[in-house]
């Protein structure tokens, strides 16, 4: 019966209604804020997280922006990271596989990873130095919803731009923050990350092109470049170990590697008012934190979760 209800136009328009309805009040500044992300800031407030100058700078950057730069050495100072993600990288390159839908990534992890604190990944993009930032950005103790590591293949000089190598804004939540880590150098020619810069929420850009809440929204092809001054949009060439924080609600593309590949992690968090699930698993079904993690990594790993291992997205 649902099957056939879904095939009636008129259904369809009403659940579309519905949906849009029910995300309007959701995303609401007040209900947002207020009501849904309460316990969320209640932790954060807890926590009593406290910056130094390195992230200070970038949260201020994050702010204006909706971006910001860092490199791992300066974040990480004297850990010497980034050789070892590099070689961690390197032994999964040989059992990658082609992303599902984006035919232009080599997917390093599985679809749906099994968590593991033990995997320098995880202990990278879960680390309270990293928290810390994505905590004072989003004013809450966020939930940790997805981590990624991917090669992008360069395509040509002349393929046209698919999926996210457009333009377009994320449609997890009304503002969130991703952490991706380049593992080698990124040039132009490499599709390095590019966003319009005040895109965020309360960005001066934030107007245009909205998010339809679930949903998110690609621009018409050229309108972005029609109506943003090319100085407020930011192509992210960077060294290797090049950290950015990015609230991804805000329009921004990437992966178009016309000349040579890009190595990248992604690791994302949200609010309790995103509908999007984790796309980890857990080893034993079980979705609280090690007994000794910080306050910041059992909220991140706080909320909900699929019984099933398929990813949300």
């Amino acid at each position: 019966m649902k099957k056939l209800l879904n095939k009636i136009p008129g259904v369809l328009a009403t659940k579309e209604l519905l949906v849009r309805a029910y995300y309007t009040v959701l995303f609401w500044e007040p209900v947002w804020w207020y009501v849904v992300n309460r316990r969320r800031r209640m932790l954060f407030q807890a926590a009593g997280v406290t910056l130094d100058a390195v992230q200070q700078r970038v949260v201020r950057d994050l702010e204006k922006n909706g971006i910001a730069f860092v490199h791992i050495d300066e974040l990480f100072p004297g850990r010497n990271l980034l050789p070892k993600l590099q070689k961690y990288a390197r032994e999964l390159r040989a059992v990658a596989t082609t992303h599902d839908r984006k035919k232009f990534l080599l997917e390093l992890f599985e679809a749906s990873p099994v968590f593991d604190f033990s995997q320098p990944f995880v202990q990278f993009v879960l680390n309270e130095r990293i928290l810390a930032v994505v905590s004072s950005y989003l004013k809450l103790a966020p939930r940790f919803y997805a981590y990624t590591l991917n090669v992008t293949l360069p395509v040509g000089e002349d393929a046209a731009r698919v999926q996210s190598q457009r333009w377009h804004r994320d449609p997890e939540d009304k503002k969130l923050c991703k952490v991706f880590l380049y593992l080698n150098d990124v040039d132009h020619g490499r599709g390095p990350f590019t966003y319009v810069l005040g895109s965020q929420y309360g960005g001066k850009w934030r107007g245009p092109f909205p998010q339809h809440p679930p949903h998110g929204f690609y621009p018409p092809e050229g309108a972005v470049e029609k109506m943003i001054p090319a100085g407020d949009i930011r192509e992210a060439t960077a060294p290797a170990g090049t950290i950015i924080f990015c609230d991804t609600s805000g329009i921004h593309r990437g992966g178009y590697a016309r000349a040579g590949e890009r190595i990248m992690f992604t690791g994302g968090f949200i609010t309790d008012a995103s509908s999007w699930y984790p796309s980890y698993r857990f080893p034993d079904g079980s979705h609280a934190g090690r007994r000794g993690e910080s306050p910041l990594v059992r909220a991140a790993l706080m909320g909900k979760f699929r019984n099933s291992a398929s990813p949300r997205y």
